[in-house]
């Protein structure tokens, strides 16, 4: 996916044609229910691909915590921030982004803790996935959430030209308040995804995988004083050593993935990298029959 161009004239007009700014966070976001488009059941792959309007495309995954506690973020990006992602990477020479909204809850107790969009880089299909995740409200309290599904379909379910034919990795960005699970367990697997077989497997192998291709970084939002504590924080220094960024302010978020995207291209030497010598294999041929 990735076709058409992003305008921040081109949003503000849309913003203004929907009322956003006159609309309540649940009149924005109408999903009442998992939408059957972002069902990752249905979706083998997502795909980011080169094209003649985008020909170095720069994936990129924004996780999205959903439960009762984090709606606030997307609420933000649909009124006022994306522009302050898509400004920022595109004045900064990054032509060609592409953005996929995943929507993350919590497995055990929410019945839509994955949710998954496409790579896009118009304004009307940026704003149409996004406006698309149902704020389901969730999560528990069992002091932490499903983020490692985000790694899980990262590395399973996608494929990226920036790494099939330059050795570029994407970046993938995880936003929430809470710890992440330890595991996913292999029920999980099997009925979030399109695997015929799935075996319980530990966060910090998902990880790994999705390392693989992309850049992995989890913003924690200390938005309240809960969230400020080393309890909601445990684990994610373990698991992600630098990357794992705390934000106090959450309407900074847009303008810090746009920052640390431009940060990590520019020590990759920029967005355009030569292709490898030989073609490295593509995630179809990479996945066993077990991850499919």
């Amino acid at each position: 996916m990735g076709y058409g161009r992003y305008s921040t004239d081109g949003y503000n007009r849309l913003k203004k044609r929907r009322g956003y700014h006159r609309k309540s966070r649940a009149e924005i976001f109408e999903s009442r229910q998992l939408d059957p488009h972002m069902d990752p059941r249905r979706v083998k792959c997502r795909e980011s691909r080169d094209s003649e309007e985008h020909p170095e495309s720069v994936p990129i995954i924004i996780a999205l915590d959903v439960t009762g506690s984090m709606g606030m973020v997307p609420e933000d990006i649909v009124k006022d921030r994306l522009p302050d992602l898509m400004d920022t990477l595109m004045q900064a020479g990054v032509a060609d982004p592409q953005i996929l909204f995943l929507g993350i809850g919590d497995f055990v107790y929410d019945s839509a803790p994955l949710q998954v969009g496409q790579f896009e880089s118009s304004t009307e299909l940026l704003d149409r996935w996004l406006t698309k995740v149902y704020l389901e409200g969730g999560g528990g309290g069992n002091n932490q959430e499903s983020y490692n599904l985000a790694y899980l379909f990262a590395a399973r379910h996608t494929a990226i030209d920036s790494w099939d034919k330059r050795q570029q990795k994407g970046f993938l960005f995880t936003i929430g308040d809470e710890p992440c699970a330890r595991n996913v367990p292999g029920d999980v697997v099997r009925r979030l995804t399109t695997a015929k077989v799935g075996r319980k497997v530990a966060t910090s192998t998902l990880v790994e995988e999705a390392r693989q291709r992309y850049h992995l970084i989890h913003l924690h939002v200390e938005h309240d004083a809960m969230a400020k504590t080393e309890q909601r924080k445990a684990g994610w220094r373990e698991l992600l050593g630098t990357d794992f960024v705390t934000l106090e302010d959450y309407q900074d978020l847009a303008k810090t993935i746009a920052t640390l995207v431009v940060d990590q291209l520019t020590k990759d030497k920029g967005p355009t990298r030569p292709a490898p010598d030989k073609a490295l294999p593509s995630v179809r041929e990479l996945l066993t029959e077990e991850m499919l």
